[in-house]
């Protein structure tokens, strides 16, 4: 049963898993998950107030996960070939005194000041896909509240992107506030819409039952042939 709950200033999303334990259980996975089982006879009023007690702790372990973010698959050598919406970009590695990105003619250039730093030439090159990421996701949500999710009230979201390690996107709905994965940018644009629509959704309905795909088949009838884009 996925729920949420206010821990804070912030809402997360849980698993709950009703099992024959005497204690409620709480554990936060490495994807930055969180986890928890009781007994039926545990209300969930007591379940989230025991979250609540331990909310410290659960935020910090959600934000240390977070912040080890998705390491990506590329090794940053010339020559490799890098996924960018669907569609494969050269890359050539340049020394140079600053570090920079630029995409010209199906090519992508990362100049750094050394280039056998593995976690400089991946810093500089999420930097520059977040800001891609940014401007591209950033029309995506507009085009999809202006056709679609606007005219249901919802008010338009603050939209962030990160460096996330596992989820494709997030929604606050008390927040007003969406986040994407920075590396929806190395799969085909049909993925990114999907993720798009698929947390706009969360602002009718917050989980995940058969309401909520119900909600975004509505406006998105194929997104189960989008979401196997992300699963490939």
């Amino acid at each position: 049963m996925t729920r949420r709950v206010t821990l804070g200033a912030r809402e997360i999303t849980y698993e709950l898993t009703r099992k024959k334990v005497k204690n409620i259980n709480l554990r936060i996975k490495p994807d930055g998950s969180v986890h928890v089982s009781a007994s039926n006879a545990v209300t969930i009023a007591v379940i989230e107030r025991f979250m609540k007690q331990k909310a410290d702790f659960i935020l910090s372990a959600i934000d240390k996960y977070s912040e080890r973010g998705v390491k990506s698959k590329v090794q940053f050598v010339s020559g490799e070939k890098l996924p960018i919406l669907g569609r494969e970009r050269t890359l050539y590695v340049l020394k140079a005194t600053r570090n920079s990105v630029t995409d010209k003619d199906g090519n992508i250039t990362l100049s750094v000041t050394d280039t056998d730093d593995y976690e400089l030439k991946h810093k500089v090159y999420v930097t520059w896909l977040k800001s891609q990421c940014l401007e591209i996701i950033t029309l995506l949500c507009k085009a999809a509240y202006d056709e679609y999710y606007g005219k249901l009230g919802i008010k338009f979201p603050v939209i962030k992107v990160k460096d996330m390690r596992s989820r494709w996107g997030s929604c606050i709905p008390s927040k007003g506030i969406l986040t994407f994965n920075v590396h929806l940018m190395e799969y085909p644009l049909a993925a990114a819409e999907y993720v798009v629509a698929h947390e706009f959704t969360h602002f009718l309905q917050t989980n995940h039952s058969a309401r909520f795909y119900a909600e975004l088949a509505k406006f998105m009838p194929d997104y189960r042939e989008r979401e196997k884009l992300l699963k490939g």
